[in-house]
């Protein structure tokens, strides 16, 4: 998956889902006056939702997407590693995700994603196209779809009051993503997603759906 989302809706506009499911979701910050066409991309903050704890509601806050483990103590410029994606294959053993795999489940709603790919004749230095890829909308949540997550709380020496950060979890890709790339972030609908959030295993993620599930356009900056 590139590192590039995009989620098009407020949060007023998801709320409705939960609260369709009995759950409401308690907000821990204001919404910010974000354009809705500007994409997320690493170390953006992004809306992220969580299990409450205590209790069984749920939580959302904006958190860095680029996850930092609860171990680091450096300053947050200290960690290199890029944690904006999780493989599947390796997120319950990989030092950099094992311990939110356990105890950090989230969702990040999201609208569409973005991938690129190298046109016929491409060459080194020049610009690679640009694809969004969406869905259709179904009944319970319109347009948007949730990404499995992992989120961590850290305390970088540099951050006194400490980070909420985020990882998307990634698998290989479907029969639509894959005329492009190799891999694509695990898309889930509302109830799946609330299946991760009570932790579910890796093998109750969704498999990517059939060919025509996704649709890819091209969309130059």
């Amino acid at each position: 998956m590139c590192n590039e989302y995009q989620l098009r809706v407020r949060r007023a506009d998801y709320d409705a889902a939960f609260r369709g499911t009995g759950l409401d979701i308690l907000w821990l910050d204001a919404e910010p006056n974000r354009p809705p066409d500007m994409p997320f991309r690493p170390t953006d903050r992004a809306p992220i939702l969580r299990r409450a704890v205590p209790g069984d509601g749920l939580e959302g806050l904006q958190a860095r997407w680029w996850l930092v483990p609860a171990f680091h103590r450096g300053p947050l410029s200290g960690w290199k590693a890029m944690c904006t994606n999780a493989r599947i294959e390796t997120v319950a053993s990989a030092p950099s995700f094992r311990e939110a795999f356990r105890s950090g489940r989230c969702l990040a709603p999201v609208t569409s994603v973005f991938e690129y790919d190298a046109p016929p004749g491409w060459r080194r230095g020049q610009l690679k196209r640009r694809w969004e890829i969406q869905w259709p909308p179904d009944a319970i949540s319109g347009p948007v779809r949730f990404m499995a997550g992992l989120w961590a709380r850290s305390s970088p020496a540099d951050m006194p009051e400490g980070l909420d950060s985020f990882a998307v979890i990634t698998r290989p890709a479907g029969a639509d993503m894959a005329r492009i790339h190799d891999r694509q972030p695990v898309l889930m609908t509302l109830s799946e997603g609330l299946a991760w959030l009570d932790r579910g295993g890796l093998d109750t993620l969704p498999a990517p759906g059939p060919e025509g599930s996704l649709q890819l356009r091209e969309a130059p900056r």
